[in-house]
């Protein structure tokens, strides 16, 4: 049986993730509060399986406006940190 609520420590576990890197993508906004976990009132933080579930397949999915790549392409543009890509000439 599933439980939709789980702790950082379960959650870490299933990703295959320490408790630490649950902990620092919470403090940098990267996992929600409010949308992703939550925190009753006495008790630690909880996270919303589904809602971690979403996140993953949102985060596998190309950005809007991001090219895709083709079947025939051997390589694609490398993202860089200020937004260019590397070897696309722009």
């Amino acid at each position: 049986m599933t439980n939709e609520y789980l702790t950082v420590q379960q959650v870490a576990d299933r990703l295959g993730l320490d408790v630490k890197t649950v902990q620092n993508k919470m403090s940098q906004g990267v996992l929600v509060r409010g949308v992703h976990w939550f925190r009753p009132r006495g008790m630690y933080p909880r996270f919303k399986w589904s809602a971690i579930i979403a996140w993953l397949e949102e985060r596998e999915s190309p950005a809007e406006g991001e090219p895709t790549a083709q079947a025939g392409d051997l390589i694609s543009a490398i993202p860089m940190s200020r937004g260019y890509r590397l070897g696309s000439g722009r």
